[in-house]
């Protein structure tokens, strides 16, 4: 177990953040260690990896908490076991390699494992929560390591049962049961018609890059242009709810849903109104893609908590939709 004091945290927004303490977890065995430091140093805990889905304060008065286990091991032909500091994407082009199906799709997300589950990483139509047979995790409450399945995590749309919990995650235990791609999301049928490309040939591999391709046309590099990824879920409404007194259906992207309801894209709401947010010198829109908040340079956290909140608002005064954040703001 490693403990620095007054660390700098690791972000994607790129938010200048320290913390009172970093601990690092390099294997299960330190767990004791970690009890122990926390019963003398009580206070706020914070696990992070990567910080990609988190909009850090300037500094946080507390315990943040990240680990080192980055082993993957196979059980079998269908089975991996996952250590939850393995980076996302180098991962799924293990799997790649190794034959693994189905994650291809997911291709160039930014992050580590350990925050895959909580959130339910997903994109071009696959979710990860569809792969994930079991989640090995320490409990802060009860001090004790436990194994969630499938159907324990509750997965759904961008949500799990771990984020409303207090836990690290240790280990995901995957099932790849699938040997087909899944090309039906609208941006990849879109992509492969444009090029003319024979999708009855297609791999794993020319799948993946396909999704890289489209995600680099849309979504900024964080290494390059600091930002979480897309900012706000696309909401779950009633149809006959939506205030159309601006704009009309037409002008919305909207898809089915097996609740009753629809889902509305968050990104073509943001667009239609987003001449009317003033502007701010250190956040603001990505240029390419509406859902993206970009770090300027000098940006806080409070920064992007007001320039996000303008945009809820106005998109609730427009279309009488609430807009849910995807990142966790994290309190100081």
């Amino acid at each position: 177990m490693i403990i620095e004091e007054q660390a700098s945290l690791k972000n994607s927004f790129a938010i200048n953040s320290r913390s009172k303490y970093l601990i690092t977890i390099e294997s299960e065995d330190c767990l004791d260690n970690l009890e122990k430091f926390l019963s003398k140093n009580p206070g706020k805990v914070l696990v992070l990896s990567e910080g990609t889905n988190v909009i850090l304060p300037e500094f946080y008065d507390g315990v943040v908490i990240t680990t080192s286990c980055n082993h993957i091991n196979k059980i079998s032909n269908a089975e991996v076991k996952v250590g939850s500091a393995v980076n996302w994407h180098y991962f799924v082009n293990w799997c790649i390699d190794n034959d693994y199906y189905g994650i291809e799709n997911l291709s160039l997300i930014p992050g580590s494992l350990g925050a895959a589950p909580i959130q339910n990483i997903g994109a071009y139509g696959v979710e990860v929560g569809t792969f994930v047979k079991s989640v090995r995790f320490y409990d802060f409450n009860d001090q004790a390591i436990k194994v969630f399945n499938s159907s324990e995590c509750k997965f759904s749309y961008r949500n799990s049962i771990f984020k409303n919990m207090d836990i690290l995650i240790l280990e995901i235990t995957f099932e790849f049961n699938k040997t087909g791609l899944n090309l039906s999301y609208k941006s990849i049928e879109e992509y492969i018609k444009y090029n003319n490309i024979d999708s009855s040939n297609l791999n794993q591999r020319q799948l993946a890059e396909i999704v890289q391709e489209i995600r680099k046309a849309r979504l900024p590099d964080p290494s390059l242009i600091p930002n979480v990824g897309s900012f706000f879920k696309n909401p779950l409404v009633e149809i006959d709810s939506i205030s159309l007194s601006s704009f009309s259906l037409d002008d919305l992207i909207i898809w089915e849903s097996d609740s009753g309801l629809v889902k509305v894209g968050a990104a073509r709401l943001i667009e239609l109104i987003k001449d009317q947010i003033p502007n701010n010198p250190n956040i603001s829109l990505h240029a390419n893609h509406a859902l993206v908040l970009v770090n300027l340079g000098n940006a806080s956290q409070k920064d992007v908590t007001d320039y996000a909140n303008l945009i809820k608002n106005k998109v609730y005064k427009t279309f009488n939709i609430e807009l849910e954040l995807e990142p966790s703001i994290i309190k100081s």
